[in-house]
């Protein structure tokens, strides 16, 4: 599956358009779900304190949502920027109607950096087939040019972000789940218990963190290895921590709602062995199924799938650099969260004892994989040896 980061389609191209956008009249109410949320992230995700820059973005369907965020942080003695809205239309626009000397300039949000405290996302897009379908990969590719540079400025600033995963309608319809089935999910795990999940993904932490090896396997042939390295492992449980770094990886002072995930960056020459996914999406709107992917010394060696594999390979083939190389081990820890392949396609990567195998990208999961090109497979099933100890049995936590 494409890596699609937290922040957004407009994050993936990393072009970060945040676009000041004029908004039709609304309604300065909100309803009492979406109340409840603005003052959970401002009190409790993020922690808002008196006096810090916040910004909040989204997509202009998100604007009660956004309100409601912005009137709980100026409560909270924040100073709030103007809301920051885009649509689908302006994200597909700034890429399929740029020409391609322009895609991939250093974004403004580079220089802001410096200045914000807290950034709380929305989310961009509604509908992600009408911001990305038809755009060709290599062109994607060029408007990521300035990601290296993006992303060491984010492990250096002291931003704090949450990302808020609001139910949509579009995402429900591409994953094949019924909507009503799909929101309640959502919500449900949006609302979990993310003291019990951080509380589970410290121990799992500590002993990955420990760890010398690991071993992944799963019913439909999955068998791969891994080393560790004392790599740090990374929580995003809802809730960012008490004192957060004000430098150093940027994965440390993010979170999600939902969210309830651990993924931590294995040694990049480690990965020996063979990963199978039967049933994936390469993009929310594109599937492939009867993926293998085998990995010697870290490196994909081969690939090979019975549907759509051209899917992949054309994205693949559109970037440069460390690519081919392993980049991260991700296992889900929210309860609320459940795969669904029976007729579905639907594979949260937050689902508990859902686990993901990562190429490319490492940098905010310190690593050292140097590439633009990001790529996540799903393990369902999997069972996992940490050092010989079982942590996940045929898809259920078992530490």
């Amino acid at each position: 599956m494409k890596l699609i980061v937290r922040m957004g389609l407009s994050f993936v191209v990393l072009s970060f358009y945040l676009s000041c956008y004029p908004l039709p009249a609304q309604d300065i109410n909100t309803d009492q779900r979406q109340a409840e949320i603005a003052h959970k992230v401002v009190t409790i995700s993020a922690k808002i304190k008196p006096g810090e820059v916040v910004v909040i973005s989204g997509g202009i369907q998100k604007l009660p949502l956004m309100e409601a965020l912005a009137i709980e942080a100026a409560k909270a003695g924040a100073r709030v920027a103007p809301l920051f809205a885009t649509t689908d239309r302006i994200q597909r626009s700034s890429i399929a109607d740029v020409s391609e000397e322009y895609l991939g300039q250093p974004a403004p949000m580079m220089e802001w950096l410096k200045n914000i405290d807290v950034l709380i996302s929305t989310g961009d897009t509604e509908d992600s087939k009408a911001v990305l379908g038809g755009i060709p990969e290599s062109k994607l590719a060029k408007a990521s040019r300035s990601a290296d540079a993006f992303r060491a400025a984010l492990n250096h600033s002291k931003l704090r972000y949450v990302y808020i995963g609001v139910p949509n309608r579009k995402d429900a319809e591409y994953a094949r789940v019924d909507w009503a089935t799909y929101q309640q999910m959502q919500w449900d795990a949006i609302n979990a218990d993310y003291k019990q999940i951080a509380d589970q993904g410290d121990r799992l932490a500590k002993i990955l963190e420990k760890a010398k090896s690991v071993r992944i396997t799963s019913p439909s042939g999955t068998d791969l290895t891994l080393e560790l390295g004392n790599r740090k492992a990374f929580l995003n449980v809802g809730i960012l921590e008490e004192h957060p770094r004000e430098t150093g990886a940027f994965m440390s002072r993010q979170a999600s709602l939902p969210g309830g995930d651990l993924i931590i960056a294995p040694m990049e020459s480690s990965a020996n062995g063979k990963v199978f996914a039967p049933k994936d999406t390469c993009r929310p709107y594109e599937y492939l199924t009867g993926a293998m992917y085998e990995f010697k010394n870290g490196k994909m060696v081969s690939f090979n799938a019975k549907g759509n594999p051209e899917c992949f390979e054309q994205d693949f083939a559109a970037y440069g650099g460390d690519k081919d190389r392993i980049s991260s081990l991700q296992i889900g820890l929210n309860p609320a969260l459940k795969v669904m392949e029976d007729g579905s396609d639907y594979r949260p990567a937050d689902a508990a004892g859902m686990v993901y195998i990562g190429l490319g990208t490492n940098q905010l999961l310190g690593g050292n994989n140097k590439t633009d090109f990001g790529w996540t497979i799903p393990v369902v099933k999997a069972s996992v040896e940490v050092d010989g100890k079982t942590v996940l049995k045929d898809g259920k936590l078992v530490f």
